[in-house]
C-alpha cells in the first residue's frame, strides 16, 4: 500500500515538473504568509451589522461597519492605492494592495473619498468618508481583504475580524503570523513536496508541488497515507523526513487560540 502510494508521488511529481496541468483547478490552501501581526487599524467607527460567510443563500466576501453621519474611513494597513474609482455594485470604493502585492483590502459604499491610483498610504490614514452609494441597503463600509488580491470571484477573501482590534483580544502572532483558529502547528517546506487534497471517501487528488520556503498552517494530522498533515480547505502534505519541517507553538499561544475561539 505505502509502496505502490509513493510511487504515484514520483509520477506525479514527474508530470508536474513536465509541465502538464492534470487537475488545472484547486482551492487555495490556507497559507501561514498571508498577513502578518504587523500594526492595523479598524477601517473605521460603528456596529458590525453583517459579518463573513453565508447570508441570505449568498457568501458576503467581507463585513459591514454602520454608523450614521460623517464617519471617516481609514486604511487599515499600510500600502499602494491600486485603484479608486464608482462601481456599479460597490459604489465609490478603493482598493489598496500590501506587503509587495501580498494582500488587498477593499473598502466600499463610500460616500466619497481622498486618494487614487498609485498613493502610498499609511495606518489609520484618512481615505474617505462612509457613504451608501452602489448596492448598499443604508450607509455603511463593506470592508474586504484578499489574500494575495482582489479578483472577479473574490475567491481570495478572507476574514478580516480575526486581523481586526477589538476591547477584548488581540491577535495571536507567531513569529510575525497570524494564527488562526483551529491551528495547531506549521510546516515550512525544505524540498519540492506534493499537496494533495481530499474527498468525502479520503481519496487523494494532486494539487500542485510545493516549493521550498513556503510555509503552511497545519490544523490537524492523521496516519492514512503514511502520515499527513490537514493545512486548510481538506489539502493535506504528507510526512516525509527531510521534505518538510513540523514546529508547534507555545502552550501560551494554543491557550490564547482556545480563549479566542472556545
Amino acid at each position: 500500500m505505502k509502496k505502490a502510494f509513493f510511487k504515484k508521488i514520483l509520477a506525479l511529481s514527474l508530470v508536474s515538473i513536465l509541465g502538464l496541468t492534470l487537475f488545472p483547478s484547486y482551492e487555495r490552501p490556507v497559507k501561514a504568509d498571508d498577513f502578518t501581526c504587523q500594526p492595523y487599524k479598524m477601517p473605521t467607527q460603528g456596529t458590525i451589522s453583517s459579518y463573513y460567510g453565508w447570508r441570505n443563500g449568498s457568501f458576503h466576501h467581507g463585513i459591514d461597519i454602520a454608523k450614521s453621519g460623517d464617519v471617516p474611513v481609514y486604511a487599515a494597513y499600510a500600502g499602494i492605492v491600486s485603484r479608486a474609482y464608482y462601481s456599479s455594485s460597490y459604489g465609490n470604493v478603493v482598493f489598496i494592495k500590501h506587503r509587495g502585492g501580498t494582500a488587498e483590502t477593499v473598502y466600499a459604499h463610500l460616500k466619497s473619498f481622498s486618494v487614487k491610483a498609485g498613493d502610498a498610504v499609511s495606518p489609520g490614514q484618512q481615505i474617505g468618508y462612509m457613504g451608501d452609494t452602489g448596492d448598499a441597503d443604508g450607509q455603511h463600509l463593506h470592508f474586504e481583504i484578499h489574500n494575495p488580491e482582489w479578483n472577479s470571484s473574490k475567491s481570495n477573501s478572507t476574514d478580516p475580524i480575526p486581523l481586526l482590534p477589538d476591547e477584548t483580544t488581540s491577535p495571536i502572532c507567531w513569529d510575525g503570523d497570524l494564527m488562526k483558529k483551529g491551528q495547531i502547528g506549521r510546516i515550512t517546506v525544505l524540498k519540492p513536496i506534493n499537496l494533495w487534497k481530499r474527498d468525502a471517501n479520503d481519496k487523494l487528488t494532486f494539487v500542485r508541488v510545493l516549493n521550498p520556503g513556503e510555509v503552511y498552517r497545519v490544523y490537524g494530522y492523521d496516519d492514512l497515507y503514511g502520515g499527513q498533515y490537514n493545512v486548510g480547505s481538506d489539502h493535506w502534505i504528507t510526512k516525509m523526513d527531510g521534505y518538510i519541517k513540523y514546529e508547534t507553538p507555545s502552550k501560551w499561544r494554543l491557550d490564547e487560540l482556545k480563549r479566542i475561539y472556545p
